[in-house]
């Protein structure tokens, strides 16, 4: 019989908690040149980047502020807070609005595509394949996790 090692885990752990995608209607749309999904429960609005207010002052991953129905919100740059190469934005850039934890926040997709009726089967490793294109599925508590929002509202 062989020992293990002290200093070597046996079982690395990923992930307190498994995700799992449920069934229904999730929103299409396109940043970089990369397909993402997210579910359409939490999308509040999409609305024209031109109704953003840019920042003076550059920041890391916000580029600025927007609002809806009165309650102001911040524009996240997904590219810069997801990691993904600096481009320029498709020829007509939208703001897609979402809630998590009862807060609004916004980031800026290139194109936004359609909503797809998914399946529990239609998901497969974070992704989804729809008409022939893998599309990651994008949680909303990604976009503006809880450390993002005190350290936000700290700078404030």
């Amino acid at each position: 019989m062989r020992r293990l090692r002290a200093d070597k885990p046996r079982v690395q752990i990923v992930s307190e908690s498994l995700t799992v995608y449920k069934a229904g209607k999730y929103l299409t749309f396109r940043v970089a040149r990369q397909d993402f999904a997210m579910s359409a429960d939490c999308v509040r609005a999409i609305l024209p980047v031109h109704e953003m207010a840019a920042l003076e002052a550059p920041h890391e991953w916000i580029c600025g502020f927007a609002a809806l129905g009165g309650r102001d919100f911040p524009v996240v740059d997904l590219r810069a807070k997801l990691g993904i190469p600096h481009g320029l934005h498709g020829r007509e850039p939208f703001i897609v609005v979402v809630e998590t934890a009862g807060r609004l926040a916004g980031f800026i997709a290139d194109r936004v595509s359609e909503v797809l009726d998914l399946r529990p089967r239609d998901f497969r490793n974070g992704a989804v394949r729809t008409h022939g294109r893998p599309r990651k599925v994008l949680d909303p508590a990604q976009i503006m996790t809880t450390g993002d929002w005190s350290a936000f509202r700290f700078e404030a």
